[in-house]
């Protein structure tokens, strides 16, 4: 008979391995060889966002000081 703490091990080991192999056929499944890579792919992604948003605002704070002058 498995103590409790040996089936507890057993338990989470599974779950870990399940975890993993979800992990790993998702990284695959969009083309990544990795999870480092799609890390990077994702921050230069997010990065690129954010300068594209810094850009309008600063922008649309131009384009409002102009009409607050000519008001």
């Amino acid at each position: 008979m498995k103590s409790s703490w040996k089936k507890q091990r057993q338990a989470t080991k599974k779950r870990q391995i399940k975890l993993l192999r979800w992990r790993n056929n998702f990284v695959r499944k969009y083309g990544f060889k990795n999870v480092a890579k799609l890390g990077i792919r994702a921050s230069d992604a997010a990065r690129k966002i954010a300068d594209a948003f810094y850009k309008v605002l600063k922008q649309l704070t131009k384009m409002r000081i102009t009409n607050e002058t000519f008001v």
